[in-house]
């Protein structure tokens, strides 16, 4: 097994390449996550680990304080190597690590590395439906859904700013909270989530309102080799909210992933009761959980 350090184009191939070959609902990460995490580069130490020229491991810092880990379930020995490094790079204590509770593997390594599960962290849940019998969009008067075009980049990024304005998600927590800045989503960072593979524009989806502008959208990955979309992101211009937006471009994505070639879909919304409106959003919409994620941190 050999490791060396990460830094982009190939490298990324290669931790997708990873991910997909041991990909399954039961597995934290999919190749869109990678794909729409990392368009702009990593943004931390990130490491990858070979046998014979295959990927089976990686590791990311994606903060000073936290980690992405990805190990074959077929080599769990690896899991090992990856946290010690992880505490070579970080620049403080050992960054926490977040698994998915199914991956049996990396619980038992961090468990005997010394972490434990933060039972006050935020959590994900884990969700998947199939894709047959899906209902079809339902829409007000007047409001469109549709793939994006490739003359539309700045309307595209527009539409994610103002869906993912921090003002706009504390207005959604339980009870809200009132936070400043802005989506650092921009054409020209759109432009590199069109060029990361696997991007199709065919399963990025947008609601149009009456007079033209972006309304709503959900944007579909998909994992050819087994048949698996996700969604990620999804999200509507708080101007128009409430009028079932969201859920229409998300079944609009689901449509294209079945066409494409996908059998079933993947999403992942908290599960924290702080932070519902997501999670009511793909319940309604047939998801339903399979895993949770669950962040560990090394105990002082």
């Amino acid at each position: 097994m050999r490791r060396h350090d990460a830094d982009g184009g190939a490298d990324l191939r290669s931790m997708q390449a990873a991910v997909q070959r041991a990909w399954s609902p039961s597995q934290r990460w999919h190749v869109g996550d990678l794909a729409w995490q990392c368009h702009a580069g990593f943004g931390g130490p990130t490491a990858l680990w070979t046998e014979h020229g295959t990927p089976i491991a990686w590791a990311r810092l994606e903060s000073p304080a936290e980690a992405g880990v990805h190990v074959d379930p077929a080599r769990p020995d690896a899991a090992d190597a990856v946290l010690a490094w992880l505490g070579t790079v970080a620049p403080g204590p050992a960054p926490a690590v977040t698994v998915l509770d199914t991956e049996t593997h990396l619980v038992d390594a961090l468990r005997r590395n010394g972490y434990r599960p933060d039972d006050g962290a935020l959590y994900f849940l884990h969700c998947e439906r199939s894709l047959d019998s899906l209902p079809a969009p339902r829409l007000p008067a007047g409001y469109t859904v549709r793939a994006v075009r490739a003359d539309e980049t700045a309307a595209r990024a527009a539409v994610h700013r103002a869906a993912w304005r921090p003002a706009r998600i504390g207005a959604l927590l339980v009870p809200p909270v009132a936070l400043d800045g802005e989506s650092g989503m921009s054409a020209p960072r759109y432009r590199a989530v069109t060029a990361a593979w696997p991007y199709r524009a065919e399963l990025d989806q947008v609601v149009v309102a009456p007079g033209g502008a972006f309304a709503a959208f959900a944007l579909g990955w998909l994992d050819e080799a087994n048949a698996a979309g996700e969604l990620e992101p999804v999200g509507t211009d708080p101007r128009y909210a409430r009028r079932g937006l969201a859920a229409a471009a998300s079944l609009a994505c689901l449509h294209a992933l079945r066409t494409a070639g996908a059998t079933r879909a993947v999403v992942y919304p908290r599960g924290d009761p702080a932070y519902p409106v997501p999670r009511r959003l793909y319940a309604a919409l047939g998801f339903r959980p399979v895993a949770r994620t669950v962040t560990y941190r090394r105990a002082a």
